[in-house]
């Protein structure tokens, strides 16, 4: 496997052109208008806006099985790129049995994905706090604190990691968990002043 952190082969190019990530949005009846198509990292962004968005509005009504079923397929299909395998062309099952080392590097991306998702939400908290002012709190800080905890451990999830990198993660977490049991008792304090 593949010793890129994020399980990227080796000299692999992006995995979608700009064309594809505008035809991938346009494909969803998003219209786009005439002019000039999104450079690709803008289109990752509104292809990434969209199917998250399309998750949010359509998970809960649809059997959650098959959702988890098809998330976990290509989990495997990624797995199986990373051992330098490909399925075979119009299946959705991977064309050999899930091995123990096929379901190591599927956890390993799955994580690697999650890691992504954790980072990005924290990305988009942050982007939301706006400027400070004097005196006053926001009522994020608590989960923003915990959620770099949270960031701080997840490089180690399915990740063959040096103890130094654990000793350094968890130190780091120890410390945001540290400033969010601050936030919340001022929190706490705060509220409570209006009881």
């Amino acid at each position: 496997m593949t010793n890129d952190p994020r399980g990227r082969p080796d000299g692999r190019e992006p995995m979608a052109t700009a064309e594809q990530l505008n035809n991938a949005i346009a494909a969803l009846g998003i219209k786009m208008g005439d002019g000039p198509q999104m450079p690709r990292a803008m289109a990752l962004g509104a292809l990434l806006f969209c199917v998250e968005q399309l998750a949010m509005f359509d998970v809960d009504r649809v059997d959650t099985a098959q959702v988890r079923a098809g998330y976990v397929n290509m989990a495997l299909m990624a797995g199986m790129a990373m051992e330098g395998e490909q399925m075979p062309a119009g299946t959705v099952m991977p064309g050999r049995e899930v091995t123990p080392e096929l379901w190591e590097a599927a956890s390993f991306a799955i994580a690697r994905v999650i890691e992504h998702r954790l980072n990005s939400t924290l990305l988009d908290m942050e982007e939301m706090e706006g400027p400070k002012e004097p005196d006053a709190f926001n009522v994020a800080w608590p989960a923003m604190a915990w959620l770099r905890a949270v960031c701080a451990m997840a490089p180690l999830m399915n990740a063959d990691v040096p103890n130094a990198e654990i000793l350094k993660a968890a130190k780091a977490a120890k410390k945001h968990a540290a400033e969010g049991r601050q936030h919340l008792a001022d929190l706490i304090k705060l509220a409570s002043k209006g009881t």
